[in-house]
């Protein structure tokens, strides 16, 4: 089943969003927004302006179209994902450099934790790390940790957003 993702410029979170689809046997091609031109192919897969659907998510990146419809990450990954497992998709601080964190959780145990922008080494590490731990655990390690003299952290503001 082929779809498009409308990711950001960076493609850190697109990336990882594109292997979970593959994995389910879903091919991916990541467009950014900045490059996109408006193909008629492009139309007929359920986008009629990409700026409209961008706006409309609250630029809640990516967008993922498949079969014409146009759904954001959590969205697509509840109805093209593993059973049993809950996105939750947590909007940061400005004052952190992560824009969008995505968590998917399946019986209180982190299966996944994937970040669009902030460090991206950083992110891949939180990432393998949090793999097989509880919610509550999670909570527990990353909720003091700040950064720099900013009062918070992306490992923070994932914390809170559990």
């Amino acid at each position: 089943m082929p779809a498009k993702i409308l990711g950001d410029p960076q493609g850190r979170l697109t990336k990882k969003v594109q292997d979970t689809l593959l994995a389910k046997g879903i091919t991916s091609e990541i467009i950014s927004p900045d490059v996109l031109e408006l193909t008629e192919d492009w139309r007929t897969n359920g986008a009629v302006d990409y700026r409209t659907d961008y706006e409309a998510h609250n630029q809640m990146l990516p967008l993922i179209y498949i079969d014409g419809g146009c759904y954001d990450f959590k969205q697509a990954m509840e109805k093209y994902g593993d059973s049993g497992v809950i996105w939750k998709v947590i909007i940061p601080s400005p004052a952190v450099c992560s824009k969008v964190i995505a968590v998917a959780i399946k019986d209180d145990v982190i299966q996944r934790v994937l970040f669009s922008g902030g460090c991206d080494g950083n992110s891949k590490c939180i990432d393998r790390l949090l793999y097989g731990t509880s919610v509550q655990m999670a909570k527990h390690l990353l909720g003091d940790i700040t950064c720099g003299d900013k009062g918070t952290s992306c490992g923070r503001e994932l914390a809170g957003g559990l």
